[in-house]
């Protein structure tokens, strides 16, 4: 007879320790990466150990379909249906993939948080039958990864945050502060996936001192370009960027979008930076008679260093000296490293490793964290960060069928 919900919750309350799966899929749309925790407590004791950190490379078939299903004018009902279940399969192959890597028996796992494939995110108030609110949608069904894996499954984290005013976004910065505040040193931690995003940890700080938003584009429109001219998902250690000469006015109107002027709370995605910002950036550099493709990249890789640097300098208002420590796929772009250490010359800047946290691993561990976050019924959003009314316990829980 399968265990009564009443039992599992029990059983999850009750335990010392918890063995936590963690699965993200981000803005890049080019991998799910899985992390593995052993976490004991919750809220500012929690300790946890990363047992094992995977990053399963999506089917071409699926790649394609979210990339085409993240834009209006190439998106269908139908595709998303599909996708919404597809992912639940894939999410449970790459758990299992993980867990026989490890070494790991997957009905050893406690729980899972899944954060799920962002289609959309809406973080601007709108208006439908007089009802005000914002949106955001990710797919993966948690219920068909709860039954597939016979495992509890913490998903939809964003959900209680927007019903309250929250952009439902960042999420990560709860576990940033947990992770890296320091009683030593001012520190911000930078996440460069498809959109780049910054959590600003002032010495001494707690949850309610922090600040964090997205600044804009990481690796999105760099990526979109060496798909379009390379045939590539990325640029390699920024090799291509670093070979071609940034073109002053194609930058001027890249860091002229009026995002970079919008003061947090803010969040963003494809919506603003995707496929027609990528069109209409190419339409600008054909005015411009910017043709050569390396030259492309480069520009397009500039904005990035100089829409965080800016941002960045506008949150450290009297730090002589501070930390920036990165994680994602941008952290091993040498063109965004040695660009940001030139424009901010007060900052260390590091990978995360230099923190003890694995930079490719960071964004999944996250959702474990959360997950087991909700087990203990913790509020884990931060309102400074996502504009939310007050703190929100986040996420829902599916139970194994």
């Amino acid at each position: 007879m399968n265990a009564s919900p009443l039992d599992i919750l029990t059983r999850l309350l009750t335990r010392p320790e918890r063995l936590v799966c963690g699965i993200m899929s981000g803005t890049s749309v080019d991998a799910i990466d899985v992390a593995l925790l052993r976490i004991r407590g919750g809220g500012s004791s929690t300790h946890l150990d990363l047992l094992h950190f995977r990053e399963i490379l999506y089917a071409e078939e699926l790649q394609n379909r979210i990339f085409a299903n993240t834009e209006v004018a190439s998106s269908n009902v139908n595709d998303i249906c599909l996708l919404h279940t597809a992912l639940s399969h894939a999410y449970a192959a790459a758990v299992q993939e993980t867990c026989r890597s490890a070494g790991i028996d997957p009905g050893e796992l406690d729980l899972i948080g899944m954060h799920g494939q962002t289609l959309r995110h809406l973080p601007e108030t709108m208006a439908i039958a007089g009802f005000r609110f914002r949106a955001s949608l990710q797919i993966g069904n948690g219920p068909m990864l709860a039954t597939l894996l016979q495992t509890p499954v913490v998903y939809d984290f964003r959900s209680g945050d927007l019903a309250l005013g929250g952009q439902g976004a960042p999420l990560v910065p709860y576990v940033d502060v947990m992770l890296a505040a320091s009683t030593e040193e001012h520190r911000i931690l930078l996440n460069i996936g498809g959109i780049a995003n910054v959590t600003v940890l002032p010495r001494g700080c707690d949850v309610t001192d922090v600040t964090a938003f997205d600044t804009g584009p990481g690796n999105m429109l760099v990526d979109g370009l060496m798909r379009k001219f390379y045939g590539r998902e990325y640029d390699e250690d920024g090799a291509i960027a670093r070979s071609g000469s940034v073109n002053a006015d194609l930058l001027s109107w890249l860091m002229g979008h009026e995002y970079y002027r919008t003061k947090p709370p803010k969040t963003a995605g494809r919506e603003l930076f995707g496929e027609d910002y990528l069109s209409d950036f190419l339409g600008v550099a054909h005015e411009l008679a910017v043709l050569d493709t390396n030259d492309l990249v480069a520009t397009a890789a500039e904005a990035t260093v100089r829409s965080i640097s800016r941002q960045v300098q506008s949150r450290i208002d009297g730090w002589a000296s501070f930390g920036l420590y990165i994680s994602g796929g941008g952290a091993r772009n040498r063109f965004f490293v040695d660009g940001l250490r030139h424009a901010l010359p007060n900052a260390r800047v590091e990978s995360a490793a230099a923190l003890g946290i694995d930079p490719d691993a960071k964004e999944a561990m996250a959702f474990a964290v959360l997950a087991n976050e909700w087990v203990l019924g913790n509020p884990a959003n931060i309102p400074s960060a996502t504009g939310a009314q007050r703190p929100a316990l986040l996420g829902a829980l599916a139970l194994p069928a």
